[in-house]
C-alpha cells in the first residue's frame, strides 16, 4: 500500500540484482579468508575464485557491484525508489545491529548483502517449532558425538603456558576455581573479551592488543519484551505474523541515529517487531502472546547513565510508538522487560552489547575480521582458536565462523 507501479517494477529489478551480488559472496562465507600476503595455493585459489566470479558477472554488473558495495544505503535507495516508506524498509537490514545510519559510508550496502546471503535470501525465517528447537537439535547432535555440555560454567581465564619460544594454551579456569585442561581451546566470545580479559594483555604483543582495543563494537540496539493478554491488533494488518518494521522514512532512521551519537535516545524510536507466539504457541498461555521489539539507536553509554528512570522513560517511548500502530496494546500489557545494550553486555557477556561482537564494516570484514592477525581463526596463542560473531563472516544463526574454525583445527 502506498507504493507506486514504478517502484513495484524497480523492486523486482533491484531484488534480482542484489540477490545476484549476494550469491556471489555466499560461497566465501564458508571459506577461511586468506592471510594478507599469503602466497600459498589455497590462498591464491580463494582470491582467484572471487576474481572469476566477478568476471562472470559481466562487465556491466561487475562495475555495478564494485560501485554500490561501499555506498551509503541512502544513495542506493534514492537511486532505485520513490517511496520513502519502501526506502526505509529495504535499507533496514543493512543497518540493524550496527552503529550506522542510511547516510553512513563504509559498507551499509555490503552489510545488506551479508543479510541476503543465506538460503532464504535474507527473509525473516523462524524454525517450525521455534528457535529453541534449533539449539535442542544441535545439543542432541553434539552429545551423540561424545561432547559434554556444561551450562552455568563461566570461564574466568584461558590458561597460558610458555613452550620454548611460543605461548600456548593448556585449558581454561572457571569462575568457581575449577580448571579444565585441554591442548586446544575455542572461544566464541567477542574478541575484546577473549583477548583483553580471558587471555590477558600480558600474554600478547602490544601492537595486537592495541588493534583489539580499537575494534568498533558499541551496541546500538535495545530489546523490549512484552507479555500480552491477547493478540495485538495493528492498524491495517489482518494478522501481524511476520516481521514489522516501524520506520516511517529514512530521515526518521537518520534522526534517531543522530540522537544516539550524542548519547541520547530518540523521542521517535525506530524498531522491528515480531510476535513469536503466533508461530510457537508454547511461548505463552492460551489466548496470550509475547512480543519482542529490537529498538535501534539506543546508545550503550547514555549521556546521564542508565538509571532505572532512564530505562522507564525509554520503555514508555517505545510503547507509545507501538500504540500508535496498535492502539489497544497498552491495555493488553501484562508485564514488560527492557534490555539496553549495557544490560545485554552484563547478561550475555558481550562487550558493549553488540550484535555482531564487532561492526560489520569494510575495515572489519573478510581477511580483516576481527583483525588481520586472527582472521583465519588461529591466534598468537598456540592452540587457541576464535570463532564467534566477531570472526569472518560475522554473526547470525548460520554457524559459518564455527564451521570454518573447525576446518582450520582439523588441518
Amino acid at each position: 500500500e502506498g507504493v507506486g507501479v514504478e517502484d513495484v517494477k524497480s523492486y523486482k529489478e533491484y531484488r534480482q540484482l542484489m540477490q545476484k551480488f549476494a550469491n556471489l559472496l555466499n560461497p566465501f562465507w564458508h571459506k577461511t579468508m586468506p592471510r594478507i600476503g599469503d602466497n600459498s595455493l589455497p590462498g591464491v585459489m580463494t582470491f582467484a575464485q572471487l576474481g572469476l566470479k566477478l568476471r562472470l558477472l559481466g562487465k556491466e554488473d561487475m562495475g555495478e557491484f564494485m560501485r554500490i558495495a561501499t555506498l551509503p544505503a541512502r544513495d542506493l535507495m534514492d537511486e532505485n525508489f520513490n517511496s520513502d516508506l519502501l526506502k526505509a524498509v529495504l535499507s533496514w537490514d543493512g543497518l540493524i545491529g550496527s552503529k550506522m545510519a542510511p547516510r553512513s559510508p563504509n559498507a551499509t550496502v555490503l552489510a545488506l548483502l551479508f543479510r541476503m546471503t543465506g538460503e532464504h535470501g535474507g527473509a525473516h525465517i523462524i524454525p517450525a517449532e521455534g528457535i529453541e528447537s534449533l539449539f535442542i537439535a544441535l545439543k542432541e547432535v553434539t552429545e551423540r558425538a561424545g561432547t559434554e555440555i556444561r551450562t552455568g560454567a563461566r570461564v574466568s581465564e584461558i590458561l597460558i603456558q610458555a613452550d620454548e619460544s611460543a605461548l600456548k594454551t593448556n585449558g581454561v579456569k572457571l569462575a568457581t576455581g575449577e580448571t579444565i585442561t585441554a591442548n586446544r581451546v575455542v572461544s566464541t566470545t567477542d574478541p575484546k573479551r577473549t583477548f583483553l580479559e580471558l587471555v590477558g594483555i600480558e600474554n600478547l604483543e602490544i601492537e595486537f592488543t592495541n588493534r583489539i582495543r580499537r575494534l568498533r563494537c558499541d551496541g546500538y540496539v535495545a530489546k523490549l519484551h512484552l507479555a500480552l493478554n491477547g493478540e495485538p491488533k495493528f492498524s491495517g494488518l489482518d494478522k501481524p505474523d511476520g516481521r514489522l518494521i516501524i520506520a516511517p522514512d529514512m530521515d526518521a532512521i537518520e534522526f534517531a541515529f543522530d540522537d544516539a551519537k550524542y548519547g541520547e535516545c530518540s523521542k521517535q524510536p525506530v524498531m522491528e517487531v515480531v510476535i513469536p507466539s503466533l508461530q510457537n504457541e508454547s511461548l505463552a498461555p492460551v489466548g496470550q502472546h509475547v512480543l519482542s521489539a529490537h529498538v535501534m539507536y539506543v546508545p550503550y553509554e547514555l549521556k546521564n547513565s542508565w538509571t532505572d528512570q532512564a530505562r522507564a522513560v525509554l520503555e514508555e517511548k517505545v510503547i507509545d510508538t507501538l500504540s500508535y500502530y496498535a492502539p489497544d496494546i497498552k491495555k493488553q500489557i501484562l508485564c514488560s522487560e527492557l534490555l539496553t545494550p549495557l544490560d545485554l553486555e552484563q547478561r550475555h557477556n558481550v562487550t558493549s552489547g553488540h550484535w555482531h561482537h564487532t561492526e560489520l564494516s569494510l575495515d572489519q570484514m573478510f581477511m580483516m575480521r576481527p583483525t588481520y592477525e586472527v582472521a583465519q581463526y588461529t591466534t598468537p596463542i598456540l592452540g587457541l582458536y576464535v570463532c564467534g560473531a566477531g570472526s569472518h563472516p560475522g554473526g547470525g544463526l548460520m554457524g559459518a565462523p564455527g564451521h570454518n574454525a573447525a576446518h582450520e583445527m582439523l588441518k
